[in-house]
C-alpha cells in the first residue's frame, strides 16, 4: 500500500512538471505573437497615420489662412480692397487710353474757331418718341439749320458725353431733332482701334446696334467708336460709344455690333448744336451749284 501511495504521488508531481513546462512555453510563445501582431499593426497604420496627420495640418494651415487671428483678417481685407482698387484704377487709365484719339479730336473741336457751339435745352413733352425724336427750344432766329449735329451736354457747359443726332426740321423758334437711334438716321463710324468702318442702322430695347462693312474687319468688346466723317453729315471725330457685343449674322455675310452710349437717350434735358463744319459749307455750295445748273437749263 506504501509502495502505491508512493507511486501515485510522483505521478502527479510529474504531471505537474509537466504542467508547469507547457504553461512556460505558451507564455513565451504568447509574447512573441503579441510582438509580431504589434509590428504588423505598426507597419500597416503608420502610413495611414501620417497621410492623416498630414491631411490635418495642411487643414489646419489653410484654416488659419483664411480665417487667422483678427490681425491677419484685417490684413486680408486691407489688401482685398487695395486690389479693387487697383483694379478700378487700371480700367479707368485704360478708357482713357482706348479715348485717346476722342478726347484729342473733342478738345481740338471745342477750341477750334471754326466750329461754333451753341446751347439748347429739349422742350419735348411726349417721353415715348425721345429715344428716337425730339424738339429743342432754337431755330431759325437763332441760325440753326436742317443737319446740324446735337451732342448731350454735360450739365450747362460747352462739353459733351456723346453723339445725339441731327436737326431734320427747323422752325421760327424750335428745331425737330432725330436721334441715331431713328432707324431713318444712319451713322457711318470708325473703330479707333483698328482703323475699320461701320454703320450704325439699329436701335431696340435700348440698345444701340450696327454691323461692320468689311465682314473681315476687327471688332471686339471695348473698342472707341466715333464718327468717321463719310456722308457729309457727322464730321470726323465725335464720340459714340464702345462695343459691348459682336457677333456674325447666320448666314455669317454680316458682322453685327453692340454699342454702349453714353447718352441717356430716354433723359435727355440739355444739348449742345455743332456748327460752321467745313464739310458742311460744301456740300451746300455744291447742292447751290446743282440747282443753279438745274433752273439753268
Amino acid at each position: 500500500m506504501a509502495y502505491i501511495r508512493r507511486k501515485k504521488s510522483n505521478k502527479s508531481f510529474i504531471i505537474t512538471i509537466l504542467i508547469l513546462i507547457i504553461t512556460i512555453i505558451i507564455s513565451s510563445q504568447t509574447n512573441v505573437v503579441s510582438d509580431t501582431g504589434s509590428n504588423l499593426a505598426n507597419s500597416i497604420l503608420r502610413p495611414v497615420e501620417k497621410f492623416t496627420y498630414s491631411v490635418s495640418s495642411e487643414v489646419m494651415e489653410q484654416i488659419e489662412r483664411t480665417v487667422g487671428s483678427k490681425e491677419t483678417r484685417s490684413e486680408v481685407e486691407r489688401l482685398e480692397a487695395e486690389n479693387r482698387s487697383l483694379v478700378m484704377e487700371n480700367a479707368r487709365l485704360a478708357s482713357v487710353i482706348n479715348k485717346e484719339e476722342f478726347l484729342k479730336n473733342e478738345a481740338e473741336a471745342i477750341n477750334d474757331t471754326q466750329n461754333k457751339y451753341m446751347k439748347a435745352s429739349v422742350v419735348n413733352t411726349d417721353i415715348n418718341s425721345l429715344t428716337s425724336s425730339f424738339t429743342i427750344d432754337k431755330g431759325k432766329k437763332d441760325g440753326v439749320a436742317v443737319n446740324d449735329i446735337i451732342l448731350q451736354a454735360v450739365g450747362d457747359s460747352k462739353y459733351y458725353t456723346g453723339l445725339v443726332g441731327k436737326v431734320t426740321e427747323v422752325f421760327d423758334t424750335t428745331s425737330r431733332v432725330e436721334t441715331i437711334n431713328n432707324q431713318a438716321n444712319d451713322v457711318s463710324f470708325i473703330n479707333t482701334r483698328s482703323g475699320d468702318y461701320g454703320v450704325i442702322d439699329k436701335f431696340t430695347s435700348r440698345t444701340i446696334q450696327g454691323y461692320m462693312l468689311d465682314v473681315e474687319s476687327e471688332a471686339k468688346n471695348s473698342d472707341v467708336l466715333m464718327t468717321s466723317g463719310l456722308g457729309g453729315v457727322y464730321p470726323y471725330g465725335i464720340y459714340i460709344g464702345t462695343i459691348s457685343n459682336v457677333s456674325m449674322s447666320q448666314d455669317s455675310l454680316r458682322k453685327n455690333i453692340t454699342v454702349d452710349s453714353p447718352v441717356d437717350f430716354s433723359h435727355i434735358y440739355r444739348v449742345l448744336i455743332l456748327k460752321g463744319n467745313t464739310d458742311y459749307s460744301i456740300d451746300e455750295k455744291e447742292n447751290l451749284e446743282n440747282k443753279e445748273e438745274i433752273v439753268n437749263e
